[in-house]
C-alpha cells in the first residue's frame, strides 16, 4: 500500500487527474489505486481495450500503427496514451500494452515484455515518455507489477514535464504533431490505404446496411463532384451485390439542380458512369426561394446581401436533404453521405444539410485517396481531379472549396496523413476544426446532476 499512497498524494499535492488505458493489466491499475480512501477524487476513467478495434474505437490508436509495429510496441502503447489523454478530462494518462501469459505472441515477443507510455498535460503543452520492461512470474504476477511500474514512474516522468528536460520548441513542434495523431485517429484515417481492398470494403459495407435493416434502397444526389460520383458507383455495384444474394436493393440517383446547374454536363457525365438503376430529377429552386421568402415576410432581416445569400446556401443544402430523405422514406431507403475525412475536418457542410445521411462510405478517406478511389474505378478523369466547388452561393457561383478554406486540400490531406505542413496551414487548419467541432457531434445536452 505504501507506493499506492504515495502516487494517490502525488496526484493530489499536483493537482494531477488520472486516465488509464489498460491492455495486459486490464483496469489493474485503476483496482489498485482505488484501495486508497479518496483516490476516486483524482481518477477520471479507467479503460480496458484488448482487441486492436477497441484500441481504435475508444483511443484513436490507427489500424496502421499496430498493422506496422505490432500490439507490443511503445508506438502504440504512446497512442493508446495520447488518446486517454484528448478524449478525456485529464491532465495524465498511463497505457500498456505487452504479453502477460502464458503462451507467448506469435511474432516471438517473449512472456513478461510490457510497452508502458505516459502521457502529460502542462501549460498547453503535451509531454509523453514510453519505455519496454519484462518482468518475470505467473501471468497475474506479471500483470501486477507492471500496474505497479506504471504508478511508481509517474512522479519521474511528470518531474521532467515541470524541468528543462523538455526543450519548449521542441515540444511546441510535438504538440502539432500529436494533435495531427489525435484529430486522424477521430476522423479514422489511415496514412496508407489499398484501393481495390478500400473499394471492396466500402461496397461491402453498403450491401450489409441493408441486409442488416431490411431495407430495399439507397438514395445518393450527384452533384459531378469526385465525391458523389465514387461514392455513387460504390451503391450501384453495392445493390447489384446484394441483388446476387437474393435481397431486393435499388440505387437511385437523384439530380437536386437550383435552377440550372452551372457544371450539369460533369453531373450527366457522373450518371453516365456511375449507371445508376433509378435516376430522378429533383429542382430546389422554388421550394428553396419560397423559404426565404417566407422568412422575410415573417419579419427575419439580413446583415448585406451577403450574408442573405449565405443563409439562402444552408436553406438549399438542407432542402436537398429533405428531397432525398423524402424518397428513401417513400422507396424504404438509406441516404448515404459523402463527407470524407478532408470535408470532416473543415467542417465544410452544412449541419442538417449534406452533413445529414444515415451512411457515410466515404468516411475516414482524405481527399486523395478518395481521388485514388476514383481513379481504380474508371471513373472519368475530369472528375476525379475536378478542382472542388459548392454551388450554394449565388452571389459566389462555383467558388472552389480551397478558397473557403483558406488552405489547399493538399495541405489539408498532409495534415490528416500526419506529414509535414507549413505553420500558416496548421493554424488555419487546426482553427477551422476547433470552430467548427458542433458540426461533428451530436445535439449539446446538459449534464447530469452530480448526485445521481
Amino acid at each position: 500500500m505504501e507506493l499506492l499512497d504515495r502516487v494517490v498524494d502525488y496526484l493530489i499535492d499536483n493537482d494531477l487527474k488520472l486516465a488509464t488505458a489498460e491492455s495486459c493489466t486490464a483496469g489493474l491499475i485503476v483496482s489498485e489505486l482505488a484501495r486508497v480512501p479518496g483516490s476516486g477524487q483524482e481518477i477520471d476513467c479507467g479503460l480496458a481495450v484488448y482487441s486492436p478495434k477497441s484500441k481504435n474505437r475508444y483511443l484513436d490508436v490507427r489500424l496502421t500503427t499496430i498493422d506496422e509495429f505490432g500490439l507490443t510496441s511503445e508506438r502504440v502503447a504512446k497512442e493508446m496514451a495520447l488518446g486517454a489523454l484528448y478524449n478525456n478530462e485529464a491532465d495524465v494518462a498511463l497505457a500498456n500494452t505487452g504479453i502477460a501469459g502464458p503462451g507467448g505472441s506469435d511474432d516471438g515477443t517473449p512472456v513478461g515484455t510490457i510497452c508502458f507510455a505516459w502521457a502529460f498535460r502542462h501549460d498547453n503543452q503535451i509531454h509523453h515518455f514510453c519505455e519496454t520492461r519484462r518482468f518475470n512470474g505467473e501471468r497475474n504476477e506479471v500483470r501486477l507489477a507492471a500496474a505497479h511500474y506504471s504508478l511508481e514512474r509517474l512522479p519521474h516522468f511528470h518531474h521532467l514535464c515541470l524541468s528543462d528536460a523538455v526543450e519548449q520548441s521542441e515540444t511546441g513542434r510535438n504538440f502539432y504533431n500529436e494533435a495531427q495523431h489525435r484529430i486522424a485517429g477521430q476522423l479514422r484515417v489511415s496514412a496508407v490505404i489499398d484501393a481495390q481492398e478500400e473499394i471492396q470494403r466500402r461496397q461491402d459495407f453498403l450491401c450489409r446496411q441493408l441486409e442488416k435493416t431490411g431495407l430495399t434502397a439507397l438514395v445518393l444526389g450527384i452533384s459531378g463532384g469526385v465525391d458523389s460520383t465514387v461514392a455513387g458507383r460504390l451503391a450501384q455495384v453495392a445493390v447489384e451485390q446484394a441483388r446476387e444474394r437474393g435481397q431486393e436493393a435499388t440505387f437511385i440517383a437523384m439530380r437536386l439542380p437550383y435552377g440550372e446547374q452551372r457544371d450539369a454536363d460533369d453531373a450527366r457525365r457522373a450518371l453516365e458512369f456511375i449507371q445508376p438503376d433509378e435516376i430522378l430529377n429533383t429542382n430546389i429552386q422554388d421550394t428553396s426561394d419560397a423559404m426565404l421568402e417566407e422568412l422575410e415576410a415573417s419579419g427575419l432581416q439580413f446583415k448585406d446581401a451577403s450574408h442573405r445569400d449565405f443563409v439562402s446556401g444552408n436553406i438549399k443544402a438542407r432542402q436537398r436533404m429533405i428531397a432525398q430523405y423524402a424518397v428513401a422514406g417513400a422507396r424504404g431507403g438509406l441516404v448515404i453521405g459523402t463527407d470524407q475525412a478532408a470535408e470532416a475536418l473543415m467542417g465544410f457542410f452544412t449541419k442538417h444539410g449534406d452533413g445529414a445521411c444515415d451512411v457515410a462510405p466515404l468516411t475516414g478517406l482524405t481527399k486523395r485517396q478518395v481521388r485514388a478511389l476514383g481513379h481504380a474505378l474508371a471513373a472519368p478523369r475530369e472528375l476525379v481531379e475536378k478542382a472542388p466547388t459548392a454551388d450554394l452561393e449565388s452571389l459566389a457561383p462555383l467558388k472552389t472549396d480551397e478558397d473557403a478554406f483558406g488552405v489547399s486540400y493538399n495541405q489539408i490531406d498532409d495534415f490528416l496523413e500526419g506529414g509535414p505542413v507549413s505553420d500558416h496551414a496548421h493554424e488555419v487548419i487546426l482553427s477551422t476544426y476547433r470552430r467548427t467541432e458542433h458540426k461533428r457531434r451530436l445535439p449539446i445536452a446538459p449534464d447530469q446532476p452530480a448526485n445521481r
